[in-house]
């Protein structure tokens, strides 16, 4: 299971804060499936907040109400990922990563 842990924190996860997540998960489970079952919700909630941010890339800014600047751009990330943790964490509006990747993972863990 550390494995899999430690791939996602090297590979998939950018931001300090999904970092920071990640390891508040591996120090507050205490088995491994309950480990994954976390994981993998919170790698859903990551896929999600990066899909919103690439969305927000399409959409015309010109002509917007709000003005771009890095301070609007902060609060639109914290925004999405904070999306993305309630849509990941709600088996209703999961779009099923995690409980994939969960059935296919949790027969390699304890």
């Amino acid at each position: 299971m550390q494995n899999y842990v430690n791939s996602i924190g090297t590979s998939y996860v950018q931001n300090s804060s999904d970092l920071a997540e990640i390891e508040r998960i591996k120090q507050s489970s205490k088995s491994e499936k309950e480990q994954l079952d976390k994981i993998s919700k919170e790698f859903e909630s990551i896929f999600v907040a990066k899909m919103l941010n690439e969305l927000d890339k399409t959409v015309d800014k010109e002509g917007s109400l709000f003005q771009e600047s890095k301070y609007l751009d902060n609060l639109k990330s914290f925004m999405y990922n904070d999306i993305a943790r309630s849509i990941a964490n709600n088996p209703q509006t999961s779009i099923g990563i995690a409980k994939q990747m969960y059935t296919q993972l949790e027969k390699t863990v304890k």
